[in-house]
């Protein structure tokens, strides 16, 4: 916070002069320190008084003004100043998110463009799953002909070692956290399963999950999920994600459990 404040205060085009402007008129002494403490500004003309004011951003405070009432405008000041910025950079990694996530959509639209099987299909979004921000082993789950959620394109649990739901054959809509979303066709992320009382007891394999469902022609499909081992503090930026990563998906699974079908393939429910 001190480089920031630093920055604010002797090169920023518009809070330098409005600093400047509000000490040329007193000599009074002023000093300002980021939240460790650091000096970042001081001026001792007639010796610093005795108040002390926050700079303050969403109510966390991140760095003093010691003075007389001078020092309070310019806790003011540099408050609105360190929130300023505080906006611009949210927003500039709102949009560099956004084009992480246009170009993940056009590439992994291309990957599924071609004659895939069910397989190749799953393995490609398992993977993509599993690259998510807070972490995690991919998994997908598609419905079969009796309804039943039935894994796809590999997956071996929440860390690669076995005992996720993946490993224990699937499951079924309505039952545990997974098929609760493959019922509901709600995304969720659940950071703590054993304090969720859906969690199945395959599922109580893993700290944290991430399911969205799999949706093709109105009619979810499948799940695909993510799981760890250890709590992963799953966001809303990951569940974005995820669902983006489901909806590309569905479409094509879609395709190819219907070219299946025309083929008299057992066992292939058609979404």
């Amino acid at each position: 916070m001190e480089q920031d404040l630093a920055r604010l205060i002797v090169r920023h085009r518009h809070v330098a002069p409005m600093l400047s402007a509000l000490l040329s008129g007193t000599n009074a002494g002023v000093r300002i320190s980021d939240d460790a403490g650091l000096v970042v500004l001081e001026r001792e003309a007639s010796g610093i008084g005795f108040e002390r004011f926050p700079i303050a951003v969403e109510g966390r405070t991140v760095g003093w003004v010691e003075g007389d009432r001078t020092a309070r405008a310019i806790a003011a000041v540099l408050s609105y100043a360190v929130s300023r910025e505080a906006d611009k950079r949210s927003l500039a990694r709102e949009a560099l998110d956004r084009y992480r996530e246009l170009n993940l959509v056009y590439e992994l639209a291309d990957r599924l463009s071609g004659e895939l099987d069910l397989e190749d299909i799953g393995e490609i979004v398992r993977a993509e799953a599993s690259r998510l921000p807070a972490g995690g082993a991919g998994f997908l789950l598609v419905l079969d002909g009796d309804g039943a959620l039935q894994p796809v394109g590999g997956g071996s649990g929440a860390d690669g070692s076995g005992g996720g739901p993946v490993d224990a054959g699937g499951g079924t809509i309505g039952v545990g956290i997974i098929g609760s979303v493959a019922e509901s066709a709600v995304a969720e992320e659940v950071n703590d399963v054993a304090d969720d009382p859906r969690a199945s007891a395959a599922e109580r394999a893993y700290a944290s999950l991430i399911v969205a469902p799999v949706v093709a022609r109105g009619r979810t499909i499948g799940v695909l999920g993510a799981g760890t081992r250890t709590a992963a503090g799953y966001q809303a930026a990951d569940l974005k994600l995820l669902t983006a990563i489901a909806a590309i998906a569905g479409p094509a699974l879609a395709q190819t459990r219907r070219q299946l079908a025309s083929h008299g393939a057992p066992g292939v429910r058609v979404g």
